[in-house]
């Protein structure tokens, strides 16, 4: 069941313009004031490591909702949300979370849902990036991102970030599964 913006109750929504490419919704460390629904576009969620690299952790797409979590439990965004694709954004704006979570009950089983899939992902990935070799959480990416979200045209980068590699590894890799006609 979709579950819209303009059906919840106890919420202040605004619509964005158009977010280009490369824009940043929400930085790592900033406090959680809203969260948000992607009309159209795609969001990219990031994770600045301590080193100064990015991991690419999730992608949101039209229809999807994030930044709740850091919302609901009253603290501040660990990563960051930026812009893949020219996005427009619902943001939604709690008043009083105990209101909002008794107003829409149903709405919140929906994030509830959401979470535990997203952590069930999350905690696969990790798994898997334990023991398997870059070829295969490249390869694996690959094929993840391309069938998920073929209308984007990935970068590198992107996918190197994904699978948690080098960017130079990423590359080596794409070439040698190209020349072997794998992708």
């Amino acid at each position: 069941m979709d579950f819209l913006p303009n059906e919840l109750k106890n919420c202040k929504l605004s619509q964005s313009e158009i977010q280009e490419k490369t824009t940043v919704i929400y930085s790592q460390g900033q406090r959680a004031t809203e969260f948000y629904y992607v009309k159209s576009g795609l969001i990219g969620l990031f994770h600045l490591l301590e080193n100064g690299k990015e991991s690419l952790l999730r992608i949101y797409q039209a229809g999807d909702y994030f930044g709740f979590r850091t919302l609901f439990s009253h603290d501040s965004y660990h990563c960051s949300a930026k812009v893949l694709q020219d996005a427009v954004l619902e943001k939604i704006e709690l008043r009083d979370l105990s209101a909002f979570i008794t107003s829409n009950p149903d709405f919140v089983h929906h994030l509830i849902i959401q979470l535990a899939d997203e952590l069930q992902e999350a905690e696969q990935r990790l798994a898997k990036a334990s023991y398997t070799r870059s070829l295969d959480r490249v390869a694996d990416s690959i094929m993840y991102l391309k069938k998920a979200f073929p209308e984007y045209a990935w970068t590198h980068r992107e996918i190197a970030e994904f699978s948690g590699c080098e960017t130079e590894t990423e590359i080596r890799i794409n070439q040698e599964l190209k020349r072997k006609g794998i992708i």
